[in-house]
């Protein structure tokens, strides 16, 4: 039996395709000092669910669009300020030589995305939309989501 090809494919792979079907080729992130009504103006524009949250260079958290959700229907706070009043844990982080298979098991495990790093520094996110895109369109994944 050969082995599926999810347990091939790497991240890399993965990344660059869907940045050619976005039509963005950068990481989309956010600075930890910035105010959270224009970090969520971008996650609108781009059509994303999460951000990385950034100190200079720095990953120190991310912003996920289900907790700034649960935090409007649970508390009576408004969505005003810094993002870093706002963010949460950096999302799981990965290099781009990463199989698919060990984003998976994030993905599959909770986690709302991977962080994607070439020689530690970030270069994207990886998130179950991605991995459907990749499949669906252009990939030849033999793996349910």
């Amino acid at each position: 039996m050969t082995e599926p090809l999810h347990k091939k494919v790497s991240l890399h792979v993965v990344r660059d395709y869907n940045r050619r079907l976005q039509g963005h080729m950068r990481l989309i992130a956010v600075q930890a000092g910035s105010d959270i009504g224009a970090a969520i103006n971008q996650m609108q524009i781009y059509g994303i669910s999460q951000l990385p949250v950034l100190d200079g260079a720095r990953v120190v958290g991310s912003l996920d669009e289900r907790a700034l959700l649960e935090r409007l229907v649970t508390t009576d706070a408004h969505l005003r300020g810094a993002v870093e009043q706002f963010m949460q844990p950096p999302l799981p982080a990965l290099d781009e030589a990463a199989t698919l298979d060990e984003a998976l098991g994030l993905l599959r495990g909770g986690a709302p995305g991977v962080l994607v790093t070439q020689a530690g520094a970030p270069v994207g996110i990886l998130t179950a939309a991605d991995l459907i895109a990749f499949k669906v369109y252009g990939g030849h994944l033999e793996y349910e989501i």
